[in-house]
């Protein structure tokens, strides 16, 4: 019976025998589930898609590699904890989820990276004609898809996901959940990352979260770049860099470095914890932002050992409100309301001075300004003011002159 004659097997479970010839030539029997086991090696064609002559391996189902080969890949999730993560989920709440719906599952069976890629530019250049365009160079790519339209659903769509775990006693060494380094070997970039030129010549980047995905219809905008959430842990910190993180300062010189740069009419809002129309934090309460458009009218606020001091552009300072380590009066600020006037206004504490001190500098004016009544020739006193004369400028017919103000004593003013 000729070979093409036998009935063909359109797939193989792997319990099917075969001959083959060993190293010593004798014949064996193996079965063909047995070929896994063996390092296959297949020389590369030198081409990518199959109808040009790529070859292309396929697995219908589940591929399980490394210490993940331990999973009997069974429906019953948590009393087959057989791999090493699979036991680890399995103790906790949650249970042992990972492995148990993995279509492709590697596991390290050396405490070593479980899954290693790659892709640089250069090949993409040299290999751009033979597949028909220039591919960008991306070590691992992944997509979420949010397709089913059922509602209310269950189903969430990630594009990636991770989980870093420290266990009981482990106490030295930290634990990260995701680590991106970037790695910049080529020196200064050419260009300059500003808010409205983000990407440079030679510019390298630790993560860029666009919206859109490149599409050029058809995409709205998406709700927020980066949400922090209760799981239900929370963070101890929200937003943290490190002293010497930033370019320009090591958290203890003299220099400044940038955490946040923000272009024009870009600021920070805080919602309000009330509820309208039925959302919970729909309400703006403050706000910080800039709508400075040109620098030389820019201003900075810094807030140093010597207080906080509001500056102009170029760090000259503009005025300051100094600390102080108890205050028992308070300096008030408000504008005028009804027939309230604005003003500066002195809140008395525990043991305070209800005195308000404007002090000028040696040889300075207090500058007036307000209405001016006809003058009155006549006066009540005849004797010099005990205290002398305060001088000031006033303002007058739009021109500021210089004017004096007697100080009398109490008792030359009648008590």
């Amino acid at each position: 019976m000729r070979i093409p004659d036998y009935d063909l097997l359109a797939s193989l479970t792997g319990d099917e025998t075969f001959y083959v010839v060993d190293e010593n030539g004798r014949s064996r029997r193996a079965k063909t589930g047995s070929i896994s086991g063996a390092a296959a090696q297949f020389a590369s064609t030198g081409k990518f898609y199959s109808d040009q002559g790529a070859t292309v391996a396929r697995y219908g189902d589940r591929l399980f590699v490394g210490s993940a080969t331990a999973n009997d890949g069974a429906a019953d999730r948590d009393n087959r904890p057989t791999d090493w993560l699979t036991s680890e989920m399995a103790a906790t709440s949650i249970g042992g989820w990972a492995i148990w719906r993995s279509t492709l599952a590697a596991l390290s069976t050396i405490g070593a990276s479980a899954v290693a890629a790659g892709s640089r530019t250069s090949d993409a250049v040299s290999n751009a004609a033979a597949l028909g365009s220039m591919p960008s160079s991306i070590g691992v790519s992944s997509w979420g898809i949010a397709d089913s339209t059922q509602n209310p659903t269950d189903a969430t769509a990630y594009a990636f996901y991770g989980e870093a775990w420290r266990m009981a006693g482990v106490n030295y060494q930290p634990t990260f959940g995701m680590e991106l380094e970037a790695v910049n070997l080529g020196g200064d970039a050419s260009g300059m990352t500003t808010p409205y030129h983000v990407n440079c010549g030679g510019g390298v980047y630790g993560i860029q979260l666009g919206s859109g995905g490149g599409q050029t219809s058809g995409t709205s905008d998406a709700e927020a770049a980066l949400t922090f959430v209760s799981n239900p842990s929370r963070w101890k910190y929200g937003l943290m860099f490190a002293a010497g993180s930033l370019t320009g300062t090591d958290g203890t010189d003299s220099g400044y470095g940038s955490a946040i740069v923000m272009a024009a009419r870009q600021g920070l809002s805080w919602s309000t914890p009330e509820t309208v129309e039925n959302v919970q934090g729909a309400s703006t309460g403050a706000m910080v932002w800039s709508s400075v458009a040109a620098a030389a009218n820019g201003q900075r606020i810094e807030f140093s050992d010597n207080g906080l001091l509001f500056e102009n552009s170029t760090g000259h300072l503009l005025f300051s409100v100094l600390p102080m380590a108890d205050p028992n009066a308070t300096l008030q600020v408000q504008a005028g309301t009804e027939q309230q006037a604005a003003g500066l206004y002195v809140n008395e504490g525990n043991n305070g001075s209800p005195n308000m001190l404007l002090s000028c500098a040696t040889g300075g004016n207090f500058m007036l300004q307000g209405e001016m009544v006809a003058a009155n020739t006549a006066t009540p006193f005849t004797a010099a003011p005990a205290y002398g004369w305060l001088q000031a400028g006033v303002l007058v017919g739009g021109s500021w002159v210089q004017g004096r103000i007697p100080v009398f004593s109490a008792d030359q003013a009648g008590g």
